[in-house]
């Protein structure tokens, strides 16, 4: 069989066992178990095997290691855990013999498929500039870069300079940029590493050790720069944040497994101290961070291994990149690219394997990937995948330019993607309503129905799901609001009576019908510093970060309910009384003997009221999009239905006499 052939072979094996809720089927005919390159579940663990040998033998870590010089335990974290066990695949494999990849949509072709047939985004924007001009300056292009191309204001060429007004800089003690293969992250939120023997950096140097000399400490943790941290929950905020939570930790040591030796440098992957994974990038980092070779083999790749400047000097292509979604070479190359072998699903549809969710509705085993208390980045289809949306059709693509994914600047703090769709598109009444809301009618749909909730780290430490804050970086996309006292979006596990955060295991977006939901106090009261609508809003309701007076700072839901209820209760009484003074008109009409003009005007009168009636309905938020408005259409409905009625009265009393 040619190398093309194979490769033909797999991407139609991937493109039909890629599903959303499954991933893959574990067994592949037993024709197919001599191919190289690895066409099930299984056979992309088996391919990790000769890099691991490699690392084992070659990384720096084992020799610290062996001397006796780690601080914390290093567990090992390969494709078998990463792929196949993590996010409930164990538990799924279990109940239905069948292996599959729960969290993770598994990357085209990995790093270690060589050689390969990549060319590149340049020479892809040859002949497609204007989607490579929009992708060039996006995120998906920034996430993954050499250290020389850290061009923001901020870092000034230096990795080790502190950021913010911290302490913190983007690689931590002991990590210079020699040592490094690549930084992941943008200014957007975190600065993480890769090494440069391709392994994730979950560790830093302690005792003035380099790691390129294998002198010092290895340890475990410290080793993520969060600009959350750094520039926003200071030593000062923290403080502000514990007056209201007095759990809320104050100092660095209080913030546990996630500390460091540096506040704004955080533990992710880690413990601090304590415990870190040992994880090559083939493992965890090029699902959605990734980058492709020229080597000819793995052998002239693992020679390359632990001289960074060489293998960027082969680096073909990183981060997300055009033929991450289109297939290595594309069209270039024939049938073989020409379409869409991945997609946004990939990185943003993050799923686990739910036994509760699977008992209560066999439809929908499958809930959000949590790193802790929140949701975890790339969680964004998972979280739309048992809404109204995405049952009526809609997909990424359907509201989101996939090219032109970051319509800001790309350093900034906040995330504003170009959109081809606009709530206000589809949601047309509503959109009227909201325009005539006051005050509210300055921020957008977005405002309220997508809030930030979403978390890149897993930092339980400063989580609190019930106080909706405070890492929150990543939009929701759930759209639908419960207006509750209580229900909350984020729960414990099923039989959890104490929502003390004890432990983030078990955590999960709550369905309500079986669709989720997001609570008032995410929608109206959080504390989000990188959420733009709540910066712009001068900090919306939140305790902590609004600029509103007291009274507008709602520290608990049941303080939102009552509001909403203020606005809602008469509108729903109103429109309820319409309804039912319309069904008492239509019986009326049919035996009364009125004269033409008065059957007219009845007529005219109840068909005014039914229109404003309609549309209370059609905008769906019974007052909330704009309580005044809303209102004053009930009022003339009410008017309306009243004038038919004494007409109508007036002639049964004619009628009488």
């Amino acid at each position: 069989m040619t190398k093309q052939h194979k490769l033909l072979s797999l991407a139609a094996c991937m493109s039909a066992a890629f599903v959303a809720s499954t991933a893959m089927a574990a067994d592949a005919p037993a024709a197919q178990t001599s191919v190289d390159l690895p066409r099930t579940l299984d056979g992309y663990v088996a391919q990790d095997k000769a890099f691991w040998d490699y690392l084992k033998a070659n990384h720096p870590y084992f020799k610290y290691l062996k001397e006796g010089r780690v601080v914390g335990k290093f567990t090992m974290s390969d494709r078998q855990e990463e792929w196949v066990d993590f996010g409930g695949g164990d538990k799924y494999a279990k109940n239905t013999g069948r292996k599959v990849a729960v969290t993770y949509r598994l990357p085209y072709e990995s790093f270690l498929d060589l050689p390969n047939n990549f060319v590149g985004p340049k020479k892809c924007g040859e002949c497609h500039p204007s989607q490579y001009e929009k992708w060039e300056r996006s995120r998906h292009n920034k996430i993954v870069r050499f250290p020389e191309e850290l061009t923001e204001p901020m870092v000034q060429g230096d990795l080790k300079r502190p950021l913010y007004k911290s302490q913190a800089g983007v690689l931590p003690e002991g990590i210079n940029a020699d040592d490094i293969f690549v930084v992941m992250g943008t200014p957007r939120t975190k600065y993480g590493f890769v090494d440069k023997w391709l392994v994730r950096g979950t560790y830093h140097i302690e005792d003035g050790g380099e790691l390129s000399k294998a002198t010092g400490k290895i340890v475990a943790g410290g080793n993520q720069f969060s600009r959350n941290w750094a520039e926003h929950i200071t030593p000062e905020v923290a403080k502000k944040i514990h007056e209201w939570d007095p759990t809320f930790p104050t100092k660095l040591e209080d913030f546990g497994a996630q500390s460091s030796k540096v506040w704004g440098m955080n533990s992710y992957g880690a413990s601090n101290r304590k415990q870190a994974m040992f994880q090559p990038g083939s493992s965890y980092c090029e699902i959605c961070h990734t980058w492709k070779f020229d080597f000819k083999s793995q052998d002239e790749l693992f020679a390359a291994l632990g001289d960074a400047k060489k293998l960027r000097s082969h680096v073909v292509t990183k981060g997300v990149g055009c033929e991450e979604c289109h297939g290595a070479g594309a069209h270039l190359y024939g049938a073989r690219g020409a379409g869409m072998p991945s997609n946004c699903e990939r990185c943003h549809q993050r799923f686990v394997y739910n036994e509760n969710d699977a008992k209560a509705n066999f439809k929908t085993p499958f809930n959000v990937y949590f790193k802790s208390f929140c949701p975890a980045c790339g969680t964004e289809g998972s979280q739309s995948h048992y809404s109204k949306h995405y049952q009526k059709g809609m997909r990424c693509t359907t509201c989101h330019d996939p090219h032109e994914v970051t319509a800001n600047d790309w350093a900034s703090q906040y995330t504003v993607p170009n959109m081809k769709k606009e709530c206000q598109d589809c949601h047309t009444t509503a959109a009227y309503f909201f325009s005539q809301g006051g005050t509210h009618s300055r921020n957008s749909c977005a405002s309220c129905h997508m809030p930030k909730m979403g978390s890149c780290e897993n930092f339980a430490s400063i989580q609190r799901p019930d106080l909706a804050g405070f890492d929150n970086v990543r939009a929701s996309h759930i759209w639908r609001i419960l207006v509750d006292p209580e229900k909350k979006t984020i729960n414990p596990p099923e039989g959890t009576t104490d929502r003390k955060l004890v432990s983030p295991k078990g955590w999960h977006v709550t369905k309500d019908d079986g669709r989720p939901y997001i609570d008032l106090m995410w929608s109206c009261g959080r504390t989000a510093y990188q959420d733009k609508h709540v910066v712009d809003a001068m900090g919306c309701h939140s305790p902590i970060q609004s600029k509103f007076p007291e009274s507008m700072r709602f520290k608990d839901q049941k303080t939102i309910y009552n509001k909403v209820l203020a606005w809602q209760t008469p509108v729903k009484e109103g429109y309820a009384k319409v309804i039912a003074d319309l069904s008492n008109i239509q019986d009326m009409l049919k035996v009364a003997k009125l004269s033409t003009a008065d059957r007219a005007q009845v007529q005219l009168y109840a068909e005014e009221a039914r229109l404003n009636a309609a549309k209370l309905k059609d905008d769906g938020s019974w007052g909330v999009h704009a309580p005044k408005f809303s209102k004053q259409l009930v009022d003339e409905a009410q008017t309306y239905t009243a004038q038919a009625l004494a007409i109508l009265n007036a002639q049964q009393k004619t009628a009488k006499k």
